[in-house]
C-alpha cells in the first residue's frame, strides 16, 4: 500500500478521481457530503480503478463501505465511529482522523490513528468562513508532537505549499486548488512533484 507522502487528493466521484489519477495522484480520498446517496456506487467505481492504477484509496466517514469495496483505509472525525472501534471491526483498514487541536491530535494517535489530518491551515473555500484557521505554527507543533504521519489540509495552493512542506508534514490535502484549475491533470502533476524537503 502506498505510503502517505506528498499530494493527498480528495475526490467527490470516480470521474474526478480518474482525472487525479491520470495526473499522477497516488492518494485518493472519496468524500461527497452533498450527494451521500451516490457515495457507495462511486466508491465501487474508484475501487475498480485499482485494476489500472497503483494508488491508496481512502473512503470518508464509512468504515463498512471502505471494507466492502476493499479500500485501503477510512477517514473519520469526532462524529464518526471511534478509531478503536473501527480497528477492532476492520483490522485491515488504515484509519485517518481529522483533528483541529494539538490535544485532539495526541488523543487520536493514542487511540490508534494511522495518520492525522490537521487544519484548516489557511482560510479555505471548502471549509467555509466559520472554520477555525490553524496556521503554520500550530501545524509545526502537531508535526513535532506525534509520530504518525500528518496531513495538512485547508487553503493550500501554489503560493503557500512550500511553507507547509517545510513543517515536516507527510502530505498535504487539496480540493479547490485542483478542481478549480483550468487543467486539473496538469495541476495534479505540479503538486505531485512537490515533496517535503
Amino acid at each position: 500500500m502506498y505510503l502517505l507522502n506528498g499530494l493527498y487528493t480528495i475526490a467527490t466521484d470516480a470521474k474526478e478521481a480518474l482525472l487525479f489519477l491520470n495526473g499522477g495522484a497516488k492518494i485518493i480520498q472519496l468524500r461527497n457530503k452533498k450527494n451521500p446517496e451516490t457515495v457507495s456506487s462511486e466508491a465501487e467505481k474508484i475501487a475498480r480503478l485499482k485494476n489500472n492504477f497503483d494508488f491508496c484509496f481512502i473512503v470518508n466517514d464509512d468504515p463498512e463501505l471502505a471494507n466492502r469495496v476493499r479500500a485501503d483505509g477510512v477517514h473519520v472525525g469526532k462524529d464518526d465511529p471511534s478509531i478503536s472501534q473501527i480497528k477492532k471491526e476492520y483490522p485491515n483498514l488504515r484509519v485517518g482522523y481529522s483533528s483541529h487541536s494539538l490535544s485532539e491530535t495526541i488523543a487520536a494517535e493514542r487511540e490508534g490513528a494511522d495518520y492525522i489530518a490537521f487544519g484548516a491551515i489557511f482560510p479555505s473555500p471548502t471549509k467555509g468562513h466559520g472554520h477555525p484557521v490553524q496556521g503554520i505554527e500550530r501545524l509545526k507543533a502537531v508535526v513535532y508532537s506525534v509520530r504518525v504521519p500528518v496531513v495538512a489540509i485547508g487553503g493550500i495552493n501554489r503560493d503557500n505549499v512550500e511553507s507547509v512542506l517545510e513543517t515536516g508534514v507527510a502530505a498535504f490535502a487539496m480540493i479547490s486548488a485542483l478542481t478549480q484549475a483550468s487543467d486539473i491533470q496538469e495541476e495534479v502533476r505540479y503538486f505531485q512533484n512537490r515533496t517535503r524537503p
